[in-house]
């Protein structure tokens, strides 16, 4: 006869064995996935410090002349590229004779195979986020007020012996040098003996990101934005200042 209290014993240590086995699947499953999630914000974090040291850089050569900067990234399962164009109008009015002057970047932007989240550069500003939600995470060197603007701006644009963009996993540097063509530091405009209407316009494939940014000085206002430009204002302005630094960039693997 079988012992039935055996069989008992038996059943209930598969049982057990059972549950302990599917309780450590999902604590590893679990688990694992925080893991990578962790590891895919550090990634990003790593990424957001090598393009503070890229602005840093780049503000060597704008501002105490150096004639060139490299700054090491290292990616993982991730990518940089340059992206659109970005525009910046800035228009000023003054009893009827309007003038503006224009400057222009390419952003460079880093993506991940491993997480929505991205990074964009331009101006001197880093916008981090997804394209449902992005924050502004270093904030450009302008000054945007009643006493004065002040777009002092370094235009990166991709050299002409770069690649489009460099990915996958390693160790890659953005060159930066001294435009090699064209006008290297043009103080494009300087006007005194206000008062100014002036309009800001930003021609971009993030308008709204650069709405949030403008807006974020007290004296502007941006009525306007649509899926490509948003049109920022201030009124009686003593100043205005318009400066260029133009920098060619190249991604080396």
């Amino acid at each position: 006869m079988v012992d039935r209290r055996a069989v008992s014993d038996t059943l209930g240590f598969i049982f057990v064995f059972s549950l302990v086995l599917s309780t450590v699947g999902v604590v590893t499953a679990v688990g694992m996935d925080g893991l990578q999630d962790t590891r895919n914000v550090e990634r990003i974090n790593n990424a957001e410090r090598a393009f503070d040291i890229l602005d840093d850089n780049m503000e060597d050569i704008a501002v105490r002349g150096a004639p060139s900067r490299a700054t090491e990234i290292k990616l993982a399962d991730s990518a940089i590229s340059f992206d659109d164009s970005v525009q910046m109008t800035v228009e000023w009015e003054n009893g009827g004779t309007v003038d503006n002057a224009t400057i222009r970047t390419q952003p460079l932007v880093y993506t991940s195979d491993t997480s929505d989240e991205r990074l964009v550069y331009a101006f001197g500003t880093v916008f981090r986020g997804t394209d449902e939600a992005m924050t502004v995470v270093r904030h450009p060197a302008f000054v945007l007020s009643e006493d004065a603007i002040v777009v002092s701006a370094t235009s990166a644009r991709k050299s002409r012996s770069s690649v489009s963009s460099v990915g996958g996993s390693g160790t890659y540097l953005v060159r930066a040098e001294v435009a090699d063509t064209g006008a290297k530091y043009r103080g494009i405009a300087s006007r005194s003996g206000g008062p100014y209407n002036v309009t800001v316009n930003v021609t971009s494939p993030r308008p709204q990101l650069w709405k949030t940014e403008l807006q974020s000085y007290e004296d502007v206002t941006c009525p306007f934005v649509n899926d490509t430009m948003v049109s920022c204002e201030l009124t009686n302005v003593n100043s205005v200042r318009v400066v260029e630094k133009q920098v060619d960039v190249s991604l080396v693997d």
